[in-house]
Formats: structure tokens, C-alpha cells, sequence
């Protein structure tokens, strides 16, 4: 939001400026945008990075470092990232990340060698693990009490739309020219975010006297002077966290073995790899149209588990649908589809609900550790999930002597309802308990 010119209050840790109250509008559209550049910047190359390296001359195993360099590097520093956020503010960071991330972007262009290029990907990946955590945090600033499910709604709607417009932006610019152009303009597109975030941002101090999410509490003393591995560790043990982190890690693992095996199951329907695209921009479209519908309200409501719950055991079902898509190859085509709009349908139910849940069990002082953990949930399901469940797939294979007796999407589907049953279950527990 815009600085008032008020004198901030001191704040152990952070300089923070006073929310302007009459641009609290502009403040959270501002944040939308920022959201929506700073994914840009993943969308965009998550398409044409493996095609870059291979064109540098890297083999398989190669590309694989290239691909997983990003990841690896951004687990950690979703952690570190958290801590500095609390310590130096939202806004420093995010300006200093999307000038980086430009950075790194261009230097994609710029590598003659495949170690050359590994190295850049890895600090991107530091940088981006810093830079999001810092985005989600400023967002989650701006939320108010009782409309967090509604504003990771919009925020995620936002989300989505990147994450159908960064790959066919990045298929139009390298059939033009090849990646480097799509690199140049990704850099540019995070130096636009700079310039938001300068200008239409400032770092958020709730008054405390008005605002109870802001801690004027024994507890949010107690986290004012508290070491950062502490508040994270008490942030960690809040069952509503556990609960949301939980569902994460499978949501995500989910995301990517989607994305690692559905090209594989479209072939084997006897379709179009470019199908797979089609597939991925419903999904896409149904996410964010779900974020904008009432549905995205019911963390609001109290019902954050009931949502996460919904959302993992639709995305159950989905997968499920995909994986038995292979045995009516005739129909395969109208069954992918279906499967894909109920998993969109999932994702649109489901992030709300955990990023709701995640930004309302922290406080101003502590929200950017959350969000450490929360993307550390993220990375944690994506790096994992698709190489366990191929090696589950391959150990299947080789036990029964044949292939393709498991398919890939029906154990993280099996995850998946597992995992809604243990949230709904143990937030029913929680609030009986209270009750």
C-alpha cells in the first residue's frame, strides 16, 4: 500500500511503514500484479529451459541437472528468505528479487556451456525461492480478517492466469526467434515488476490496536523477541499449519507428476503430444475460475479443512479418471478433458483454503516465515513426487515382470485421498475439542 507519511512505530526487526487505509485498493492490485510478473518468470521458462540446455549440447543427464538446479536451490532459501523477510521487510526484497531474477534470466541467454548454464539456474532458484516467499508474504499482508480465502482466491485466479499465459508467450517468442528472445523478455517483464513494486507497494504495520491478526498479545510479544528457527518451529506446530502443509506437499506432488506423466498418457490414448498443452490451459482456465467463485470463501468460514479435504480428494478423483483414460482409448480424448476440468476444479478449492489457512495462523511480524514454510511444502512436493513415483512405477515393473502395470498417476492419487481423509478427520478432531 502507499506510505502515508506518517512516522512508523519502531518494530523489533523490521522498518515498516503505516498502511494507508484510503489505498488499501490500489495496494492490493498492485500486490495481484506483482504476483502475477513474479510467475511470469516460472511459466515462462518452465517450457523451454530442458529444449535451451539440449541446445548447449547437455545430454540427459544434463538437462535433468538443469531442470532439477532450480529446485534444489530454491528449498533452502524459501527458509532463509522467510527469516529475512520478517527481519527487513516485504518490499526491499521483492524490488531486489525481481532486479536478480532479470538478471539470471538474461544470463540464460548469455551461457555458452552447459555447467555455465546449470550454475545461473541454481542462483535463480536461490533467488526465486527469496523473491516468492517475499511476493506471497505482501499479498498476505494486504488480506483482511475474516477474507483471507477470498483474497488467495483472487490472488490465485492470478496465478493461474500466469500459468496459462507464460507457456503460449513462450511458445509464440521461440517460434519467432528462438529462446533467447523469450529470455529478454522475461527479464524485462521482472524489471516491470520492480517498478510496481517501487511505486505502488510499501511494506504493511497494521495498527495493532485494530487489527487482532497483528499479535497485540502476550503471544506476538513472545515472537517479537523470539529467535527466527523458534517461530518457525512454534509456526510449524500450530495443527491448523500442520494440516495445510500436509496437504501441500501431496497437492503439489500431484502437480508434478501431472506434469512429468501426462504426455506419456496422451500418447498412449493415441493423441497429439501438443494435446497435453490443451489439457494443461482447461485446467488452468477451471483454477482460476473456482478461485473467483464463492467456493474460495470458506476458510473465511471456518471451514479451511473442509476445503482442503474437498480439494485433495477431487483431485483424487482426477487423476483416477486420467489413469483409467488408457483402458477406453476411443473416448480417451472426452475423458482427459473431464479429468483435467475436475482437477482444475481441486486446485481452484484447494489453495485458497491452505494459503488462507497459512497467512491466518501467522502474524505481521511473522507471516514471511510462514510462507518460508509454506513454499518449502511446495518445493518439497514437487521435487519429490514425480521422481518417487516414477521409481514406484519402475519397482512395480520389475517385481511383475512386465511393463506398465502401475500406472503413474493412481498411487499419488491414492496419496491424495489419504491425505484429504487425515485433514478432514484431524480438523473434526480439532474442532470438537474446542467445542
Amino acid at each position: 500500500m502507499l506510505a502515508t507519511g506518517l512516522p512508523t512505530a519502531s518494530l523489533p526487526g523490521a522498518r515498516m511503514a503505516v498502511a494507508a487505509s484510503p489505498d488499501r485498493a490500489l495496494g492490493v492490485r498492485a500486490a495481484g500484479a506483482a504476483l502475477f510478473l513474479s510467475f511470469m518468470d516460472v511459466t515462462t521458462l518452465v517450457t523451454i529451459v530442458a529444449g535451451h540446455a539440449a541446445g548447449l549440447g547437455a545430454g540427459a543427464l544434463g538437462v535433468g541437472l538443469a531442470v532439477g538446479a532450480y529446485s534444489a536451490t530454491n528449498l533452502p532459501a524459501n527458509v532463509v528468505g522467510g527469516i529475512l523477510l520478517d527481519r527487513l521487510g516485504r518490499r526491499r526484497l521483492t524490488v531486489l528479487g525481481f532486479l536478480l531474477n532479470g538478471v539470471a534470466v538474461l544470463g540464460y541467454a548469455l551461457a555458452t556451456s552447459v555447467p555455465l548454464f546449470i550454475l545461473i539456474r541454481a542462483f535463480h532458484g536461490i533467488v526465486g525461492g527469496v523473491h516468492v516467499t517475499a511476493v506471497f508474504a505482501m499479498a498476505g499482508d494486504r488480506t483482511r480478517a475474516g477474507r483471507a480465502g477470498r483474497s488467495f482466491g483472487r490472488y490465485g485466479a492470478v496465478i493461474g492466469t500466469a500459468w496459462t499465459v507464460g507457456p503460449a508467450l513462450a511458445a509464440v517468442l521461440t517460434a519467432r526467434s528462438g529462446t533467447a528472445l523469450a529470455f529478454q523478455v522475461v527479464a524485462a517483464l521482472q524489471v516491470v515488476g520492480a517498478l510496481v513494486t517501487l511505486l505502488f507497494l510499501r511494506d504493511v504495520r497494521v495498527d495493532e490496536s485494530r487489527d487482532p491478526t497483528a499479535g497485540a498479545d502476550a503471544v506476538a510479544e513472545a515472537e517479537a523477541g523470539a529467535s527466527s528457527a523458534a517461530v518457525m518451529r512454534e509456526l510449524a506446530a500450530k495443527p491448523s499449519v500442520r494440516r495445510a502443509l500436509l496437504a501441500t506437499i501431496a497437492w503439489m506432488a500431484a502437480v508434478g507428476t501431472l506434469a512429468a506423466f501426462l504426455r506419456e498418457t496422451v500418447v498412449a490414448v493415441g493423441l497429439a503430444e501438443a494435446t497435453s498443452s490443451a489439457l494443461f490451459s482447461v485446467y488452468a482456465l477451471i483454477a482460476a475460475l473456482v478461485m473467483l467463485s464463492p467456493l474460495a470463501n470458506r476458510v473465511d468460514r471456518g471451514a479451511a479443512d473442509g476445503a482442503i479435504g474437498a480439494g485433495l480428494g477431487t483431485i483424487a478423483v482426477a487423476l483416477a479418471l486420467m489413469a483409467a483414460a488408457e483402458a477406453v482409448p476411443a473416448q480417451g480424448f472426452a475423458v482427459l478433458m473431464l479429468a483435467s476440468a475436475v482437477f482444475g476444479a481441486g486446485y481452484g478449492v484447494i489453495f485458497p483454503a491452505v494459503a488462507g489457512a497459512v497467512s491466518l495462523a501467522a502474524t505481521t511480524r511473522t507471516r514471511g516465515r510462514a510462507f518460508g514454510l509454506f513454499n518449502v511444502a511446495f518445493s518439497v512436493g514437487l521435487a519429490l513426487g514425480p521422481p518417487a513415483v516414477g521409481a514406484l512405477v519402475a519397482g512395480t515393473d520389475a517385481v511383475l515382470g512386465r511393463t506398465g502395470g502401475l500406472h503413474p498417476f493412481v498411487p499419488v492419487a491414492v496419496l491424495c485421498a489419504v491425505t484429504a481423509v487425515v485433514v478432514a478427520r484431524s480438523g473434526r478432531a480439532a474442532e470438537a475439542t474446542i467445542a
